[in-house]
């Protein structure tokens, strides 16, 4: 009995089997025919949600150089051989020093035959930091006015500030034109600025006078017990590529955060104004000297009332402008292997347009890489080399290095360098 049902079932095995192998053998000889439905070979591709992520930190100068702040950082004595070197740098009105960090996370849902726009968005953190000050203010800091006499030391323009930003966005997509437009809720965390808006000094070529006047203003954006006030603001933020079929250009506009911040009341001010003139004042002599005035001063018997206001108290709410970014770029496809690009940044409180041209290689389906010359910005001329490396069909790693000896500035090799950044973006898209 049990060899008949043993029997049986290799029977019924063999029979399904036989006609498994028939069912394959007619299909594959229809392929031949011109009858054939494709689909029957082809499975359903299911498309996922594409996604960019970005991390960043750069810090750029016109005239600052690593060893400079190496030296500073070390302490001791400063002597002519450090100074010099960066004075000379100072060729133009001002010096600039800026720095920016953070990172940013970008998405478009799942792209749809049915759709011409779909749903994307975006959200990242960025501190920012800007710098800026007169060559005339940095020779008398750390020299003096001893090679400016008879002359007019200009301190107008200069200030600092910082910001912290939270950002998240909301926008559509076109599929087609792969337009991008999104709707950004800002939040400054905190943040502090100082500035000095006019100022000079005049002394004579004789030293017997003198005329100065300053007016600056520092505003630290927190409350008097130094809890963070935070401020909020809407801007929009987006993407216009313009591509042609008939000719091998591509134009791409680019902006962030154009829009506003509303301020609130309550951030801490401080305002002072000095005024100071003098004629005729002689260095030595029997009458009122300066050689007088610092004894004097020195055996507090010298009472000096200037021209002094200082005022200090919470600011009321405003509104202020976002550090909003805008930048045009253009490439040229000259062949397969080897295009052109140029570009042109302004804003995100950049002193001066960020302006960038270089040259790019495809060399294999899975590596594309480049170089290109900046100038501009908070910097000075420098390079920057890219690389784009294909993880796999549908991932690929950018990495972008400004100023690559800029890196090494703890060592000899980057002291002279000035500026520094990196950029690493990982994206997802559909294949």
């Amino acid at each position: 009995m049990k060899r008949l049902i043993c029997l049986t079932l290799l029977s019924a095995i063999a029979l399904f089997a036989s006609l498994d192998t028939a069912k394959a053998q007619v299909y594959t000889q229809s392929e031949s025919t011109s009858f054939r439905n494709d689909s029957l070979f082809t499975m359903p591709v299911s498309l996922s949600s594409e996604y960019s992520v970005e991390v960043w930190a750069n810090q750029t100068s016109n005239t600052i150089t690593a060893g400079f702040m190496n030296d500073l950082a070390q302490g001791g004595f400063i002597s002519h051989d450090i100074i010099n070197p960066i004075l000379n740098r100072h060729t133009g009105p001002k010096g600039y020093l800026g720095a920016n960090a953070g990172f940013n996370v970008s998405w478009n849902a799942a792209p749809s035959d049915n759709k011409t726009w779909i749903m994307c968005g975006s959200f990242g953190s960025e501190v920012i930091v800007d710098s800026r000050w007169t060559s005339d203010l940095f020779e008398l800091f750390w020299y003096g006015n001893a090679s400016s006499t008879g002359e007019v030391n200009s301190l107008s323009g200069t200030g600092v500030r910082i910001g912290a930003f939270n950002r998240f966005s909301l926008g559509v997509l076109n599929q087609e034109t792969e337009q991008r437009m999104e709707l950004s809720l800002v939040q400054r965390l905190s943040g502090a600025e100082w500035s000095l808006p006019y100022g000079y000094l005049y002394v004579s070529e004789n030293a017997d006078s003198l005329d100065s006047y300053l007016q600056t203003e520092a505003r630290f954006h927190m409350n008097a017990d130094s809890t963070l006030l935070p401020a909020y603001g809407v801007g929009l933020s987006g993407n216009i590529p313009i591509k042609s079929d008939e000719f091998p250009l591509e134009f791409n506009l680019r902006f962030k955060d154009v829009g506003l911040l509303f301020e609130p009341g309550g951030s801490q001010v401080y305002w002072f104004q000095e005024g100071a003139s003098t004629t005729g004042l002689p260095i030595f002599g029997d009458s009122l000297t300066w050689e007088s005035i610092v004894t004097d001063i020195a055996n507090d018997e010298f009472d000096f009332e200037g021209d002094t206001l200082v005022q200090f108290g919470e600011s009321v709410s405003r509104m202020v402008l976002l550090p909003a970014k805008l930048t045009a770029s253009l490439k040229y496809v000259h062949t397969d292997q080897i295009s052109f690009n140029g570009s042109i940044s302004a804003g995100g409180w950049m002193p001066k347009n960020l302006i960038s041209a270089g040259v790019q290689f495809n060399r294999t389906e899975t590596l594309d890489w480049g170089v290109n010359y900046r100038d501009g910005g908070w910097g000075d001329q420098r390079f920057a080399v890219w690389a784009r490396l294909k993880l796999n069909e549908n991932r690929a790693l950018y990495i972008n290095v400004e100023e690559p000896l800029g890196l090494l500035f703890m060592q000899d090799t980057g002291a002279e360098t000035t500026c520094r950044g990196i950029t690493i973006r990982l994206t997802k898209q559909n294949g």
